[in-house]
């Protein structure tokens, strides 16, 4: 068993992404600006069920209200690779941000380097917002749009919620602090309407589109604590929460469902008001909260009133305080709900209902070098190499070949000289705009990625791979890439494996994780020594029959060393 609540390491997993991710995701925008709602946590259903449990998941249910108080998010890619973060010198609460990308990088199995800018100037931490959730699902959500959405919405409300916590101060952007997350800061973002009810595992069972004005009062001398401070308080206060939960859950359940849900399909939120408001004022739970700010019974006591009286529509404390929240229906009810929580001591948000989802606010598509009409035009014109088609005769003179692939066919040279010699072809390439022009030629094509070819064992005779294996996003790629020409290829068929080395180093390339190098204004590649390459090739299986050609190369940003062997299975 673990510590109660404990400090862990920004990016630790608690409860992994239960879902398969695809494989290889592909970037599809280079930037998303993007801003998130906050939340009030009106009331827990169960608060018995905050206490702490082994799997770090939290099911007290919430009543949450979405507020159009925004988290501004950018996040912009530097890089695909290297899993560099570089965080603007404004964002506060660094460590959340580093959390947020380093569960999500480690979930969808990518590594980019990005600029992340947060500002979050319009909420007050550790007051009843959800900062921190709200914070983090805003960094999640903006990567998770970066690679095209792989994770729904309601997935991502539950991955986040069960690997929440919060800094233990802001000198530290390390380390984190376990606290009880019930979903809210993520579904407020993550769920169209503005009033939603929570239950069990961060699932939204009810939720409603309700158009309405907010107060929200934080006391003027309230001075903020940090994560780490809160939750030892808390702790010594959980057998409240435990005796609160005992006491009136099964009746705060009962009243839910027979009340509040049918009256809010019929959109209206009384009864769910009048409930939110006993459990806060007549159940104890505003004393349980008290050990926030001591002066939050007093408060309680003049505020009440405003409900009592009708002059709010809902009133409640947000989650442990010291926030209160009245929503309110007219000017009237405004002005009596501002002038009541400013004469108590209270500085006054005015604020308004949120009704949708987190809001992209730009987004800058993805600039691929291998998509574009220039690069495609470029490579179908460009000459064959007169060196891979003498090796090419050189096998058709020793060894009758019926079936060959060109992997990374490009613009399709090596495909349409294969054909020309009535070898039947399979042109494959991960961009299918690089290889337009073989429709019209009939050449067979496929768009598949090199180390996940959808073609038979021991289907083919002849294996080209000429200038393309170096352009793996990792090591593993290019050795999964090799291994799937081993699966691929006939017993004592040839493969022509033509390759950059890291013989050469231009200033165009940095290297960024291992072996793994970024190129100006291109994808990044995976460079090798000849020593290594020979290595992965014969631990796969494959003997080298000829070692074909060693040049160096200009590809227009920098040098190349190519290097040309001859395999056998």
């Amino acid at each position: 068993m673990i510590d109660r609540f404990p400090t862990f390491k920004a990016g630790h997993i608690f409860n992994k992404y239960p879902y398969t991710i695809e494989e290889n995701l592909i970037l599809k925008y280079d930037k998303i600006n993007l801003e998130y709602p906050c939340r009030m946590d009106a009331m827990a259903i169960n608060p018995a069920a905050v206490c702490y449990n082994d799997n770090l998941i939290f099911t007290p249910g919430e009543v949450v209200v979405s507020l159009n108080r925004k988290i501004k998010v950018s996040v912009e890619i530097i890089s695909e690779t290297g899993g560099l973060i570089e965080i603007s010198e404004r964002t506060q609460r660094k460590v959340l941000i580093k959390h947020a990308y380093k569960i999500m990088s480690n979930t969808l199995k990518v590594n980019p380097s990005v600029k992340i800018d947060v500002d979050s100037s319009e909420i007050i931490k550790h007051c009843g917002f959800g900062s921190s959730s709200s914070t983090i699902a805003a960094v999640a959500s903006a990567i998770n749009e970066l690679y095209g959405h792989p994770i729904s919405n309601k997935d991502l409300i539950k991955f986040l919620a069960s690997n929440h916590g919060e800094e233990i101060s802001d000198e530290n952007e390390e380390d984190l602090k376990m606290v009880q997350c019930i979903g809210g800061g993520a579904t407020n973002g993550l769920t169209e309407e503005g009033i939603i009810i929570i239950a069990g595992k961060a699932t939204s069972i009810a939720k409603l589109k309700y158009e309405s004005d907010v107060l929200i009062g934080i006391p003027k001398d309230f001075k903020t604590k940090n994560a780490d401070e809160l939750m030892k308080l808390e702790e010594e206060n959980l057998w409240k929460f435990k005796k609160t939960g005992d006491e009136y859950a099964e009746k705060i359940a009962y009243n839910l469902l027979h009340k509040a849900l049918p009256d809010l399909c019929n959109g209206s939120i009384r009864e769910l008001a009048d409930i939110v408001f006993n459990y806060r004022f007549n159940m104890g739970s505003i004393e349980n909260c008290s050990f926030v700010y001591k002066k939050m019974l007093c408060e309680a006591r003049e505020l009440r009133k405003l409900y009592e009286n009708g002059n709010c529509e809902f009133l409640t404390l947000s989650s442990v305080g010291p926030a209160f929240m009245a929503i309110v229906k007219d000017n009237k009810q405004k002005q009596m709900c501002k002038e009541t929580m400013e004469k108590i001591g209270m500085n006054v948000i005015e604020t308004s209902i949120c009704n949708n989802t987190y809001e992209v606010t730009d987004k800058q598509e993805r600039k691929n070098f291998w998509k574009d009409k220039k690069t495609a035009k470029e490579f179908t014109e460009r000459p064959i190499s007169q060196y891979i088609i003498n090796e090419i005769e050189q096998i058709l003179n020793n060894k009758e070949i019926q079936k060959a692939i060109d992997v990374g066919c490009g613009g399709g040279r090596y495909s349409r000289f294969l054909k020309q010699k009535g070898i039947d072809t399979l042109a494959i390439d991960k961009y299918k705009e690089m290889a337009f022009s073989l429709r019209e030629e009939n050449i067979n094509f496929i768009q598949a990625n090199m180390d996940n070819i959808p073609m038979d064992d021991d289907e083919f005779d002849l294996i080209l791979c000429i200038g393309v294996i170096h352009n793996a996003v990792t090591k593993k790629e290019f050795i999964d890439t090799i291994k799937e020409f081993y699966r691929l290829l006939r017993n004592d068929g040839y493969v022509v494996l033509s390759v950059f080395t890291n013989d050469v180093i231009s200033d165009d390339l940095k290297c960024i994780d291992d072996s793994v190098y970024d190129v100006l204004n291109k994808s990044p590649m995976v460079l090798l020594s000849k020593d290594e390459i020979c290595e992965i090739v014969k631990d796969i299986g494959f003997y080298i029959d000829k070692k074909v050609d060693e040049h160096i190369t200009n590809v227009g940003t920098g040098k190349r060393n190519v290097y040309t062997i001859r395999l056998r299975k």
